[in-house]
């Protein structure tokens, strides 16, 4: 491809140190407009050894924009969230961070017994992020083996290998990886590590299934292993040293006669123990959830400030080394640690509610080598002489690239962005169009909404998957598609609400209606600008804002170190912020003027900021 080429010649004139500082300025000016386009799609596999647990089951944590600032400057690379919301996606779109995804607890029985839905929930929630946001992995449930709903138990394998084959058929299978998290309740024993097995109600008909066609698609054993809760569980007989990775006399497993100076090591070896038992020597274990807990009730004495930060510390030199355990050395030792933030909705003991790494603000709970969020001020973005000769040419290559980049992109946005006369709701928020619902979803979403004379609904869908019908009532009642007023098959699509009155909405596509796609709304006339006493001027057409939404928490059951699944997700809430009346204001500039004047600033900012530099 022409373009690839061309990349490749400005990286071998500009980086093999062939220009002048004069000449790599203007080879910028013509290139940058061809590296928006080069997009590098592969196998995105956990980069290093350490990544984090994104949990929101709080009311007090930052805007995932805030998040993704937060671990980029923290350096985390990789990311666990326990569903797939948009809003999440949508901030870590452009990052660089690797992400894996979550299909909840709740969700399976379903995409266990339909594959349909399967395809409809992978392609609205991770092909159509994909590539900005890079979506490594998806976690088909959380700690569903040795939980309390035996249901679910016969539904993972069914909704692992539905999700699988959704994947493979949209030709991801190179770029996003299937799991599935286990808890230490799928495990008979795990001490001394070499004689742990799985439990023999799991083993046979769930786990040696699973771990089959795991290994068939080249996925890992997924474990969420707490040295925290093992020491609770027996503080008489563990040494919380032992446990907290401190000097210690560890231990020694007399079948293998390895010694264990942690107990992380030896929870990851007894795992290897039982995937060796059951016949799966080679496959590897990662940990997908770890950490301490820095407050509990009376009965939590471990749970301090200082037990958390020695954990947390040590955990992070540990996975450094990158090297393996003492049964499997090959196999460097991966983890994401529980959590970035404390979340105070959670149920349970108060020690549930405390392992965040950051406090709500971005700042550091407690230190153990990260940087918070920290304000910034217009002075930082200037450099100096001095900063060029201390940082270096190539440095500074780079930041005039990353403005020119950052230049054309808002030119781009300008391009596309189409100035909204009225309020624009979109039709389930970041659940958008989809048959994935129950039948109170989108009344429930409409009843949090006023709609207007004017206003615009737009229903989020792929086009193909889903359509959007106009109908009567009686029509809507009886989810029937043969007195149809108009369908609206490209998506998204917009529908314009002209007149007052009642509104109803299905997907026809064969059962959708019956599982819930459909909307029924009410329209009112506009409200009147409230009166002036000076000459009548027109009112503003200008951008109304949208309403403000607070994200739905995720399924309580899939950020519990150890908690028993729910069988149903909970809907999204949402809530609106009023806008205020119109106000009267001159008219504004038309589009094709915008786009000039932003086309005009775009280019004239981008000399500015190099002559500001220099």
């Amino acid at each position: 491809m022409e373009v690839f080429g061309l990349f490749r010649m400005y990286i071998i004139i500009c980086g093999g140190g062939l220009c002048t500082r004069s000449t790599f300025l203007w080879l910028t000016a013509i290139f940058y407009p061809f590296f928006f386009f080069i997009i590098q799609v592969g196998k995105r596999s956990f980069t290093g050894a350490y990544g984090i647990n994104y949990g929101r089951i709080a009311d007090n944590i930052p805007s995932p924009d805030k998040v993704a600032t937060l671990l980029r400057a923290a350096k985390i690379k990789n990311v666990r969230i326990y569903d797939a919301d948009h809003s999440v996606l949508k901030a870590f779109s452009g990052t660089g961070l690797e992400l894996v995804v979550g299909l909840p607890n709740g969700y399976l029985k379903d995409m266990s017994a339909n594959e349909d839905h399967a395809m409809d929930w992978v392609k609205e929630n991770v092909q159509a992020f994909l590539p900005d946001t890079h979506i490594c992995g998806i976690a088909v449930g959380n700690e569903v083996l040795g939980g309390v709903d035996y249901e679910l138990w016969a539904a993972l394998l069914g909704a692992v290998k539905n999700i699988y084959n959704a994947i493979k058929k949209l030709g991801l299978t190179d770029v996003v990886q299937i799991t599935t998290a286990h808890s230490q309740a799928v495990f008979a024993n795990s001490y001394p590590p070499s004689s742990c097995i799985f439990k023999d109600n799991i083993k046979q008909q769930y786990m040696k299934p699973l771990l089959e066609f795991f290994s068939e698609i080249g996925s890992p054993f997924c474990l969420n292993a707490y040295p925290f809760l093992a020491y609770m569980s027996d503080p008489e007989n563990i040494d919380i040293n032992y446990a907290l990775f401190q000097k210690t006399q560890g231990i020694y497993d007399p079948k293998t006669d390895l010694h264990y100076d942690n107990m992380l090591d030896a929870q990851i070896d007894a795992a290897y123990a039982a995937l060796e038992d059951a016949g799966f020597k080679k496959m590897e274990v990662i940990i997908t959830e770890t950490g301490w807990a820095s407050r509990g009730d009376d009965s939590e004495a471990a749970a301090t400030v200082n037990n958390a930060r020695t954990y947390n510390y040590n955990l992070r030199k540990r996975l450094a080394k990158k090297k393996g355990t003492p049964m499997r050395p090959k196999f460097v030792v991966k983890a994401y640690i529980f959590a970035i933030f404390n979340e105070d909705l959670k149920p349970g003991p108060t020690s549930e509610r405390n392992f965040g790494l950051f406090k709500p603000d971005g700042t550091i709970a407690y230190d153990i080598g990260y940087r918070g969020l920290v304000s910034s001020s217009a002075d930082s973005l200037r450099l100096s002489s001095k900063d060029i000769g201390a940082q270096g040419w190539p440095r500074l290559q780079f930041l005039i690239l990353s403005i020119s980049s950052a230049a054309l992109l808002l030119f781009l946005a300008a391009l596309v962005i189409e100035r909204a006369e009225a309020e624009s709701y979109t039709v389930g928020d970041d659940l958008g169009w989809t048959n994935i619902v129950d039948s109170n979803t989108y009344s429930s979403w409409a009843a949090n909404h006023t709609f207007k004379v004017g206003d615009t609904l737009v229903f989020q869908f792929l086009t193909g998957r889903h359509d959007v019908a106009t109908l009567t009532k009686k029509a809507y009642d009886e989810c029937s598609t043969t007195d149809l007023l108009g369908v609206l098959n490209q998506g998204p699509a917009s529908y314009n609400l002209n007149e007052t009155g009642d509104y109803y909405f299905i997907c026809t596509i064969s059962g959708h209606c019956n599982d819930g796609q459909k909307l029924s709304i009410k329209v009112t006339a506009s409200p009147a600008p409230p009166p002036s006493h000076g000459p009548a001027k027109p009112p503003s057409h200008g951008p109304a804002q949208p309403p403000s939404h607070s994200p739905a928490p995720p399924p309580s059951d899939t950020t519990a170190p150890v908690s028993p699944p729910t069988t149903t997700p909970p809907l999204p809430s949402d809530t609106e912020t009023p806008t205020s009346p119109p106000t009267k204001t001159a008219p504004p500039p038309s589009d094709a003027s915008s786009l000039a004047s932003t086309f005009s600033t775009v280019f004239v900012s981008i000399p500015i900021a190099l002559f500001y530099l220099f």
